[in-house]
């Protein structure tokens, strides 16, 4: 970068457009794992710098920020991940139940993966729900490979 003389009109128009997209690139609104937490610390710096605060003060306060919104996101994602394996483990266990019976759809045996029905006919994640629905309407000891 050049020591040119700053222009202060252009100046003024580029640091508020860069302020325009820090701010939307750390909008508290928008979902937390859209927010970027190094736009708010340097948003934060501009803010402050610019309102007269201490320099020492502003970086401070944009490293409150930078954290703040950095820990928040990190407790989000964990949350995300703990329903996410919650979610896979009673899925499995409702599988686990479910396979108990034959699939009168696809024609799986007690114990298979349904199939697909598509162009593909690969195996499926979760089974079709006339299997499911059969599997709950039998008694919790019972597993029949009915067809």
């Amino acid at each position: 970068m050049t020591d040119a003389p700053v222009n202060p009109f252009r100046f003024a128009d580029d640091i508020a457009r860069l302020k325009a997209d820090l701010e939307h690139a750390a909008n508290e609104y928008h979902p937390i794992e859209h927010q970027d937490p190094a736009a708010l610390g340097f948003l934060t710096v501009i803010h402050e710098l610019t309102s007269g605060t201490d320099p020492v003060i502003a970086v401070s306060k944009a490293m409150g920020a930078y954290n703040g919104l950095k820990g928040r996101k990190r407790e989000h994602e964990e949350a995300v991940e703990t329903r996410r394996r919650q979610e896979d483990q009673e899925l499995a266990a409702e599988e686990e139940i479910t396979r108990k019976v034959a699939c009168t759809t696809c024609g799986s045996e007690a114990g298979m993966r349904c199939r697909g029905m598509g162009a593909s006919g690969g195996l499926k994640k979760k089974s079709h729900a006339d299997r499911y629905r059969l599997a709950r309407s039998l008694g919790p000891g019972d597993s029949k490979g009915r067809s």
